[in-house]
């Protein structure tokens, strides 16, 4: 009874203006009544604000497991809980205090270099995403917008490596998120049979599934010839 109780006011959205209720109730379980963490969520008191923002507005956090990789799935929470939720946080934080800049007008040839750079190796080069290791992946940026990407970027959440502005600066970030975008639009074509432009590697599996199919095929073929 008590389980169903509790289970049905977690359920119940925090009103806006009640931040550290709503920390409260939907974070302190895993970073701590403090921040400072937990055998069930890592401490937020060096947080930065673009790595809040980026796991609230993803639907990342919170979390369904913890200490495994969160993928995208609709935000907890509104847009003024989590800009409430990430400035409740930044007061104690000593991260950085600010989301990264936007700007339009990014160069599509210079975006495209640094996105080979630095990106198309785990989010392949369709920006679809792709496995890298044993139980991580590198999501796809379909439906990433320009903030989500530019916020990926500067905090490198999960295994993501982090792309300072000595890396990435602010002019070669607004051409990335021009080439982005136009990943986005569906204009990237690798060639041949594109298979929903996923690119070569899906090529390549068909081959093989129905190269193998062919072989099985065949030999049945054969040894069943009189």
């Amino acid at each position: 009874m008590i389980a169903f109780v509790l289970a049905a006011a977690l359920s119940v959205p925090a009103k806006a203006g009640d931040a550290a209720a709503l920390y409260q109730t939907r974070c302190s379980s895993c970073h701590g009544l403090n921040m400072q963490g937990g055998p069930q969520g890592p401490s937020l008191i060096n947080a930065d604000a673009a790595d809040l923002d980026f796991m609230l507005q993803t639907g990342r956090m919170p979390a369904e497991r913890t200490w495994e990789q969160e993928v995208r799935k609709p935000p907890s929470f509104t847009h003024t809980q989590i800009s409430e939720l990430v400035a409740y946080v930044m007061k104690k934080s000593s991260g950085d205090q600010s989301l990264p800049a936007i700007h339009s007008g990014g160069d599509l040839g210079s975006g495209r270099i640094v996105y080979a750079e630095n990106c198309a190796q785990c989010h392949s080069a369709t920006g679809k995403g792709n496995n890298i290791a044993y139980r991580n992946v590198a999501p796809s940026m379909m439906d990433s917008t320009p903030l989500e990407v530019a916020e990926a970027v500067r905090s490198g959440p999960d295994v993501m490596p982090k792309f300072g502005p000595r890396v990435i600066d602010q002019k070669h970030l607004d051409d990335l998120l021009a080439y982005v975008r136009w990943l986005q639009a569906g204009k990237y074509n690798a060639g041949g049979f594109s298979l929903s432009n996923w690119g070569p590697i899906s090529e390549g599996f068909i081959a093989w599934v129905a190269g193998i199919a062919l072989l099985v095929f065949l030999a049945r073929r054969i040894g069943t010839t009189d």
